[in-house]
C-alpha cells in the first residue's frame, strides 16, 4: 500500500528525492519544481523491491541497493548474508553467519565499508600473529536499525576512495525520513542446531523514531540485543601440505618412494611427478557464544526550512567465546613410512590415497583444549549540517570520531591451548579419496586416563585498535536547468594499533609423569558423528573415540601442579604459564593522513528524445604513512631452544621495552578521474558506460615493519643450510593498488518492481602487493641443529642425518652437566646453540608492488512479478575471468594470482499476498583460490564450490503485528578447502542449519 500527498520543497525533500546519496554529507541538488510527489511506502516485499530497483535505476554509474521492507525490518538478520544475494558480491562466513563481503572478486580488505558515507573503522584480530586486516566485520551490526544498503560498482569523485572492488554505503533511520512517530518492536528466538545441546536463546530489538514541534525536532533511537549459541567440528591437514618433485631431497620428503614394497604406484621422477605430504592430521570441536549489543541515538533540528543539523551516536559490541577440543597426531617424516599415490598422468600432482608413519615407538597423541574469548566493539559520534543556501547552492559539513577495537575478554587471552598428550603412538595414518580426511592410529595399548600427561601449552594476546577522524565539506551547484556541479574536500586521520604476546610452555614432551592429569576433568566422546553429513566419514579406519578435556579443570590442576614460576609473573589469576602475557611482544603501529577533494560536473537533458544524463569527476587523493614497532633486538637474547625433536625457539628477553619507535614514513597523490552516461534510450530501457579509476590502499602488515616469528622453528640437521625461521618485513613505501575500470550494461525496467538487466565489467590493475621469500642471516642466533654437534652425530651414524629426533638425542647424551650447550634443567632438557654454530637462516617475507593484472566479467539479473498472483523471482548470474592464474606444478617460485575470484549465483523465488510472505533463497559461489601461501610455504589453497538454501516465512496477524520464522542453510552444507590436488584436503568446516522465530510490532 502507499500514499500520496503533497508537500513544500525544502533540503529534506531534496535529500530523500536525490538519485542517490555517497553519504549523509552528499546532498543533492534541488529540483525547479516548487511542489512534488513523495511515494511512501508502507511495507511489503514488492514493494522493497520497487525501491532498490528505482536506485539501481536512477543512480549515476552501477549501483545495486537493498531496502528495509518496513521499519526495523530488514530482509534479513545479517547484512552480510542480505549483500551476498546482489550480483558480483560474495562473503566470507564465521560460524556459520556472514562476516565479511568481497565485490567482483576483490576481498574484503578492498572493500570500503561506510556508515551514512562516513568511513568506518575495522578491528580483526588472528589467533597466533598480529592482524593486518582492513576488512569491516559485518556481524558486528545488527540489521534491525538499517534502512538500506547500497553497493556503489563504479567510482564517482564524492564516493570516498579505498575501495577498489566496490563501497558498501549502509544506511541507518533518521527522523526526518520518516515524520511523526514510527515505533517497531521485536522478539525473536535463535535455535541453532549446530550446538551440541541447542537451545533457544532471545533477540530483542526496538527502535523508536519521532519529530515535534512542527517536524523542527527530531529524535532516533534504535537498541538490538542478540544472543547466539552454536557449535562447529573442523577436519584438517595442519599447517598444509609440503610438496615435492619425485626423487627430490627436502624436510618431509620420501627419500625411498620408488620401493614398491612401501609405496603403491609412487609418483615417478622420470614422469616429472609432484606429490604432497601431510604435516598433520587433527580435528577440532567448538561450542560458542556470541552476544551482540547494538545502539543508535539521533537527534535533529531544523530551525528554519533550509537547514538540518544531525548529531548521533553509534556504538556495537560483539563478544564471543568458544570451548574447544581437539585430537591430533604431527607426522615426523622419519624412515619408516608406507603410502598408495592417486595416478593423475605424468607431470601432475599425485596426492596419497594412504599416508602412514609407522614404528613411532611411543609417540604423542595430543588432545588440547582451549577457551578462546574476544570482544568488539564499534563506536562513532558524528554530526551533521546540511544547509539549502539558496535555490541553486546546497552546502553540507560532517564531521565523525569512530573507534573500533577488538581485544581478549579473558585473563586466557583471545586464542589459547593447553594439550595433553598420551605417548602411545606406534603408527598414524591418514586416508584421502572422499571429502574427509581419516586419521587413523596405532597404539601400543588403549589410552586411559593413567596414560595421559599435561604437555604444552600456548595463551596469546591479541589487539587491535582502528581510529579514524574524517572531516567532509561538500556542496552542489546549479547553473541551470541542465548543469550542476558537486565539489568538496574531506581530512581523514586513521591510526591502527595492532600487537601481540604470546606466552608459550614449550613443554611437549610432557610435564610430571603419566597420570599426572585431574582424573576427573575428561570424559569420552566418538569423531564420526560430528561430521555425519561428511563424505567418508564411514572409513573404518577411522579414530574411534577421544578424550575431551575440561579447559578449567586441566588449567586449574596444571596452575597449582605444574606450574614452576617461569612464565609471566604479572599475570592475572596468579599463575605465570596458564594466562596470557598482558605486555606484548610485538607492537606495530601505522598512521595514515589522506586529504581529498573532488569535482564533478553532472548533466540532465533530451538528446534526440531520449533522457541522457552524464557525469565527469576527478578526485584527488594524497596520503602520508608513518610506521612504528618494536625492535627486534629489544624482543630476543639470540639464544635458541631446541626443545623437542622438531621444536625450536628463539628466546624472549626478560626486560625488553614494547616502546614502539619510528620505523619511516611513506606516502603517494593520485587524480582519480570518473566518467559515466546514462541514456533512456526509449523509456524503460537504460544503456550505461562508466570509465573511473579506482585506488585500494596496502594492508596495515603490508606496510609496518621487520617481524620475526619466536617458533617454532624447523631444525634443520637434515638439510643444514636450509631455513629453520620466519619473519615477514613490510614496506612503509608500498604504492596503492589502482584499477582502471570500464562498465557497459542494459536495463529494461518492463514493470512494477520487474526488470532485467546485463552488465559487463573490466579491471585493469596495477601496482598489485605480492611478496617475494628471501633467505636471511637477519642477527646473531646460533642454531643449535646445526654445527659441528649435527656433524658427529651423523658420524656416529649416518641414519641420524635423517631424523632430527636422534641428532638432538645424541647432543644430549654426550653432553656432561655443567657443559655449555645444553640446560638440564628443563625438561625436557634444552639444547642450546654455541658460539660457531650456524645461525639460523629466516625465510623473510616482503612485500612489494610487482605484478599487475586484469580481469572481466558479465553480470546477468532478472527481477519479475508475476502479476498479482503475489509471486515473484529474483535471479542472478556473475561470470569471472582472469589473465593469471596458479601453476599448481610450479613448487618452486612464489607465485602471483587474484584470489577470490569466483563465478556466482543466487535464486529467489517469493509469494506475497494477504498478510502472507514467503520466501526461498538459494545461494551459489564457485570453486575459487583463496589464498597463494600457506603455514608450509607458497602454496595455493582453494575453496570447493559451496551453495546455501535460506527460508523465510511471516504473517500479519493485522496492521501492527506480524509473526515470522526463519531458517538458514536448511541442508546442512559444510564447506572444504583443498591444495594443489582436489584430493589434497587441507579442511572440512561444519556449520549446522539455524533457525529464527519471532514476532514484530509496530505502533
Amino acid at each position: 500500500m502507499m500514499t500520496k500527498h503533497k508537500f513544500r520543497r525544502n533540503l529534506i525533500a531534496s535529500a530523500v528525492a536525490s538519485c542517490t546519496i555517497a553519504g549523509a554529507a552528499n546532498l543533492a541538488h534541488a529540483q525547479n519544481d516548487d511542489e512534488m510527489l513523495e511515494e511512501v511506502v508502507v511495507t511489503g516485499i514488492r514493494a522493497s523491491l520497487e525501491r532498490s530497483m528505482d536506485i539501481k535505476r536512477d543512480s549515476q554509474g552501477v549501483v545495486d541497493a537493498i531496502s528495509a521492507e518496513d521499519i526495523g525490518k530488514f530482509p534479513d538478520t545479517n547484512l552480510a548474508e542480505s549483500l551476498q544475494r546482489i550480483t558480483g558480491v560474495s562473503i566470507n562466513r564465521s560460524n556459520g553467519e556472514g562476516s565479511k563481503v568481497s565485490i567482483r572478486g576483490f576481498g574484503p580488505d578492498y572493500v570500503l565499508v561506510t556508515l551514512n558515507g562516513r568511513q568506518m573503522p575495522g578491528s580483526t584480530i588472528e589467533a597466533t600473529s598480529v592482524s593486518g586486516s582492513r576488512s569491516f566485520d559485518f556481524s558486528n551490526i545488527a540489521s534491525e536499525g538499517v534502512s538500506g544498503v547500497e553497493v556503489y560498482k563504479t567510482v564517482r569523485a564524492a564516493v570516498p576512495a579505498g575501495g577498489v572492488g566496490g563501497t558498501v554505503n549502509v544506511k541507518t533511520a533518521r527522523p526526518f525520513d520518516n515524520p511523526g512517530q514510527q515505533l517497531s518492536v521485536g522478539v525473536k528466538g535463535v535455535y541453532d542446531d549446530s550446538a551440541t545441546d541447542p537451545s533457544l536463546t532471545p533477540e530483542v530489538s526496538g527502535l523508536y523514531s519521532n519529530t515535534f514541534a512542527d517536524d523542527k525536532f527530531g529524535i532516533g533511537l534504535s537498541m538490538s540485543y542478540q544472543k547466539r549459541e552454536g557449535g562447529n567440528a573442523n577436519a584438517e591437514i595442519g599447517t598444509g601440505w609440503r610438496y615435492f618433485e619425485a626423487g627430490a631431497e627436502g624436510w618431509g620428503s620420501i627419500p625411498n618412494l620408488q620401493d614398491t614394497d612401501f609405496h603403491t604406484n609412487p609418483p615417478s621422477p622420470e614422469d616429472g611427478d609432484i606429490y604432497g605430504v601431510p604435516q598433520q592430521t587433527g580435528y577440532s570441536f567448538n561450542e560458542y557464544e556470541r552476544e551482540r549489543l547494538n545502539g543508535q541515538l539521533v537527534l535533529q533540528y531544523a530551525p528554519t526550512d533550509n537547514i538540518v543539523a544531525t548529531l548521533d551516536y553509534t556504538y556495537a559490541e560483539k563478544e564471543e567465546s568458544a570451548k574447544f577440543s581437539d585430537v591430533g597426531a604431527w607426522f615426523n617424516f622419519g624412515a619408516n613410512r608406507r603410502t598408495s599415490w592417486t595416478d593423475n598422468g605424468a607431470g601432475a600432482v599425485e596426492a596419497p590415497y594412504m599416508y602412514e608413519e609407522f614404528g613411532l615407538n611411543g609417540a604423542d597423541l595430543t588432545f588440547g583444549s582451549g577457551y578462546n574469548s574476544s570482544v568488539n566493539t564499534n563506536d562513532s559520534l558524528g554530526f551533521n549540517i546540511e544547509w539549502n543556501v539558496s535555490d541553486r547552492l546546497t552546502l553540507g559539513f560532517d564531521a565523525h570520531s569512530s573507534e573500533a577495537e577488538s581485544k581478549p575478554n579473558s585473563p586466557y587471552g583471545n586464542s589459547n591451548v593447553i594439550t595433553t598428550s598420551a605417548f602411545l603412538r606406534d603408527s598414524s595414518a591418514v586416508y584421502l579419496g572422499e571429502d574427509f580426511p581419516v586419521l587413523n592410529v596405532g597404539v601400543s595399548k588403549t589410552p586411559e586416563l593413567e596414560d595421559l600427561q599435561i604437555t604444552g601449552s600456548s595463551f596469546r594476546n591479541a589487539r587491535m585498535v582502528h581510529e579514524i577522524d574524517q572531516f567532509q565539506f561538500n556542496g552542489n551547484f546549479e547553473f541551470n536547468d541542465v548543469f550542476d556541479m558537486d565539489f568538496g574536500v574531506s581530512s581523514i586521520e586513521q591510526s591502527n594499533r595492532s600487537t601481540f604476546a604470546n606466552n608459550q610452555r614449550d613443554t611437549w614432551g610432557g610435564l610430571g609423569n603419566p597420570g599426572d592429569v585431574p582424573m576427573d576433568g575428561y570424559t569420552m566422546d566418538d569423531i564420526a558423528s560430528y561430521f555425519d553429513n561428511v563424505s567418508g566419514t564411514g572409513n573404518e579406519n577411522l579414530l574411534a573415540s577421544r578424550f575431551v578435556a575440561d579447559f578449567d579443570k586441566v588449567v586449574q590442576y596444571a596452575a597449582e601442579n605444574l606450574d614452576d614460576g617461569g612464565g609471566f609473573s604479572n599475570c592475572a589469576n596468579g599463575s605465570t604459564y596458564y594466562c596470557m602475557n598482558p605486555t606484548p611482544d610485538d607492537v606495530r603501529i601505522i598512521e595514515e593522513d589522506s586529504n581529498s577533494a573532488w569535482v564533478q560536473l553532472n548533466a540532465d537533458t533530451d538528446i534526440a528524445g531520449m533522457r541522457t544524463r552524464a557525469s565527469v569527476g576527478v578526485r584527488w587523493e594524497d596520503t602520508e604513512t608513518r610506521s612504528f614497532a618494536t625492535p627486534i633486538e629489544d624482543q630476543f637474547t639470540g639464544e635458541v631452544a631446541w626443545i623437542g625433536g622438531n621444536e625450536m625457539y628463539l628466546l624472549t628477553a626478560d626486560d625488553y621495552t614494547v616502546d614502539p619507535v619510528a620505523v619511516g614514513t611513506g606516502g603517494y597523490d593520485y587524480f582519480l578521474p570518473s566518467v559515466d552516461l546514462a541514456v533512456d534510450v526509449i523509456d524503460d530501457v537504460v544503456v550505461r558506460a562508466s570509465y573511473g579509476r579506482s585506488l585500494g590502499r596496502p594492508l596495515w602488515n603490508e606496510m609496518s615493519a621487520l617481524s620475526v616469528s619466536r617458533g617454532p622453528l624447523s631444525p634443520q640437521s637434515m638439510f643444514p643450510g636450509s631455513p629453520g625461521g620466519g619473519a615477514t618485513r613490510g614496506n612503509i613505501n608500498l604504492k596503492p593498488i589502482l584499477s582502471d575500470n570500464i562498465d557497459l550494461s542494459v536495463e529494461w525496467y518492463y514493470g512494477d518492481a520487474s526488470y532485467v538487466s546485463v552488465g559487463y565489467y573490466k579491471k585493469d590493475v596495477e601496482n598489485f602487493i605480492g611478496s617475494t621469500v628471501n633467505p636471511e642471516e637477519l642477527f646473531d642466533a646460533p642454531d643449535p641443529s646445526q654445527g659441528s654437534r649435527r656433524d658427529a652425530a651423523v658420524a656416529a651414524d649416518p641414519n641420524n642425518q635423517w631424523s632430527t629426533g636422534a641428532v638432538r638425542e645424541y647432543i644430549v647424551n654426550n653432553t656432561a652437566p655443567g657443559e655449555p650447550g645444553v640446560d638440564f634443567t628443563k625438561e625436557p632438557s634444552w639444547v642450546l646453540g654455541l658460539p660457531g654454530d650456524p645461525n639460523v637462516i629466516f625465510n623473510v617475507t616482503e612485500f612489494v608492488n610487482q605484478e599487475d593484472a586484469s580481469f572481466d566479467g558479465w553480470e546477468f539479473a532478472v527481477q519479475h512479478n508475476f502479476w498479482e498472483t503475489g509471486f515473484g523471482v529474483v535471479a542472478n548470474y556473475t561470470i569471472t575471468d582472469s589473465d593469471t592464474s596458479f601453476d599448481d606444478l610450479d613448487i618452486v617460485n612464489g607465485q602471483f594470482a587474484l584470489t577470490g575470484l569466483s563465478d556466482t549465483a543466487n535464486f529467489i523465488a517469493f509469494y506475497e499476498k494477504n498478510g502472507l510472505q514467503m520466501r526461498v533463497s538459494y545461494n551459489w559461489r564457485d570453486e575459487f583460490l583463496s589464498a597463494t601461501g600457506d603455514g608450509t610455504g607458497a602454496n595455493p589453497t582453494y575453496v570447493e564450490a559451496y551453495s546455501q538454501v535460506d527460508l523465510n516465512a511471516s504473517y500479519d496477524i493485522n496492521d501492527n503485528f506480524t509473526v515470522f520464522i526463519e531458517g538458514l542453510n536448511v541442508t546442512d552444507e559444510y564447506t572444504r578447502t583443498f591444495g594443489r590436488n582436489d584430493l589434497l584436503t587441507r579442511g572440512v568446516y561444519t556449520g549446522g542449519p539455524r533457525y529464527n522465530i519471532g514476532a514484530r510490532y509496530t505502533f
